[in-house]
């Protein structure tokens, strides 16, 4: 009767809180791409060395949903880049567009991506 209870606690309360504790670290270290490697750290020593006080502090102290930063915005700013670098070259092999028409185009789309960055 005993071993039966045992497994049953187990089964019911640890097996939840284990779940729940791993999913928390994968959150922190993976999904947040908002925290900072260090603060990705501390929060993972925090859970891993405090294991369920630990989530419940990070649940109630952490923002819902990682707030949509700069970082969203560089990599799109980025694969512009990159698309229209592309859309040049294949232009300039191609002959459509002269090698100072291709210089000055390369100068408008880095001049175009620092200033997208900086914002």
């Amino acid at each position: 009767m005993k071993e039966t209870t045992n497994i049953a606690v187990v089964a019911v309360v640890l097996v939840p809180l284990v779940v729940i504790w791993a999913l928390a670290l994968f959150n922190i270290v993976v999904r947040r791409n908002d925290l900072s490697v260090a603060w990705k750290g501390v929060w993972s020593a925090v859970v891993v060395l405090i294991p369920y006080v630990g989530v419940l502090i990070y649940a109630i102290v952490r923002p819902p949903t990682p707030p949509r930063g700069s970082s969203d915005s560089d990599v799109t700013a980025t694969g512009q880049a990159i698309d229209e670098i592309h859309r040049l070259v294949t232009e300039h092999e191609a002959g459509a567009i002269g090698d100072s028409q291709f210089a000055t185009g390369k100068s408008a789309i880095f001049g175009m991506a620092r200033t997208v960055r900086s914002t």
